[in-house]
């Protein structure tokens, strides 16, 4: 059902197919994610989209190359992912690693890889995961700057020129309030408060608190990851606080609405499309393809698809079309320089890697959505 996206998004890969057929070795990729802890919600989706795409293959292969994931779960621990990201590269000899699921993962990783010539298609979206440039390492996510820039566009749109921001104090957290400092003016925002928190902290009444003394605060910015975000829109809803919410991307999951609520209600969120599609312009090529995964996604596992879905997506398009245009022997570096040189687009913006560029995104294609009655809404515009 696919058909028109993976064609469309690179006619070398045709080319490249029957070059690859006679004698093709057995493509190994390794996945790891968040499948439990506090970042769980991220991972489940990814590996289970994988399998869905990967069952649609003709016999399972890609370019003649029997396909074997292998999963593991960091369990949303740095340290563990580590551990597990040098096991699949020296006991299961894998040729590429798909994820981590987040950049506090993602960033320690960058050395092993490296060192050990494996590419490894990413999704953390902090600026160091990619930048610098490092020769293995390639995202799939979204810069944080892009949502930031979002975020800050619809609060410029609707005349809110104060806020309050209160981020994580991890390198997703950080990162970000560093880039809300730098652009925010850009857009005619003052940061009138910034608040932070530990991953830990499971209650931020002081924080709000303080939020709600300094007044006239115009919204209330949560760049964090999953549960943070979660904790703080509870306590806010128990103290009345009254201000909307702006929230990064990193909630932009079904999971996300559960462990919220009622809480959510009302709060903007900026996504990638794949969590909501009918919101796609009618115009936007890629609409059709993200209606159809949206719908094979949950005719299969049940459940709404979400943004980590569109990360598989992303991921297996890129292992598909690079491995599909190597001429030769398929190594961790002939697969790294197809890579380096793939162009295609999908569920979170069209892409053209390069040598100075391994996030590649020349249009991030996020949207802004609110929490309706539960649901994902587009945004009202202003």
């Amino acid at each position: 059902m696919l058909k028109r996206l993976w064609a469309g998004t690179a006619l070398a890969i045709l080319a490249g197919v029957a070059a690859g057929q006679a004698g093709a070795q057995e493509l190994k990729i390794g996945v790891i994610v968040s499948l439990s802890g506090a970042t769980a919600i991220y991972g489940d989706p990814v590996p289970k989209t994988l399998r869905l795409l990967i069952d649609q293959l003709p016999d399972q292969k890609i370019a003649g190359h029997a396909v074997k994931l292998i999963v593991v779960d960091s369990e949303s621990n740095s340290t563990k992912a580590v551990q597990l990201v040098r096991r699949l590269i020296d006991r299961d000899e894998v040729d590429v690693i798909i994820g981590p699921s987040t950049s506090g993962e993602a960033i320690p990783i960058v050395p092993v890889v490296n060192q050990a010539k494996v590419p490894n298609i990413t999704f953390g979206s902090a600026e160091p995961v990619t930048t610098p440039v490092t020769p293995y390492v390639f995202g799939v996510a979204p810069y944080d700057r892009m949502g930031i820039a979002n975020i800050l566009e619809n609060l410029q749109q609707r005349g809110i020129t104060r806020i309050a921001l209160v981020h994580s104090q991890d390198g997703f957290g950080q990162g970000g309030m560093n880039i809300f400092k730098e652009t925010a003016p850009k857009y005619g925002v003052e940061l009138a408060v910034i608040e932070s928190f530990a991953p830990q902290d499971t209650d931020m009444t002081a924080q709000l608190l303080r939020i709600r003394e300094a007044g006239k605060v115009g919204a209330v910015v949560a760049w964090a990851p999953t549960p943070g975000p979660t904790i703080l829109l509870r306590n806010a809803a128990g103290l009345k606080l009254g201000l909307p919410f702006y929230l990064g991307f990193a909630q932009a999951s079904n999971a996300f609405l559960e462990q919220v609520g009622p809480a959510g209600e009302g709060a903007y969120v900026s996504s990638l499309p794949i969590i909501a599609p009918d919101v796609m312009p009618a115009d936007d090529s890629r609409r059709p393809e993200m209606l159809a995964l949206s719908k094979q996604y949950k005719d299969k596992y049940g459940v709404a698809a979400d943004q980590t879905v569109g990360h598989a997506l992303d991921s297996f398009l890129i292992v598909k079309g690079a491995v599909s245009n190597i001429k030769g022997p398929l190594t961790r570096t002939s697969l790294r320089d197809a890579i380096e040189n793939f162009k295609f687009c999908g569920a979170n913006g069209c892409r053209a890697y390069r040598p100075d560029d391994h996030r590649g995104l020349e249009k991030s294609g996020l949207v802004m959505l609110q929490i309706k009655g539960g649901k994902w809404r587009a945004a009202t515009n202003p």
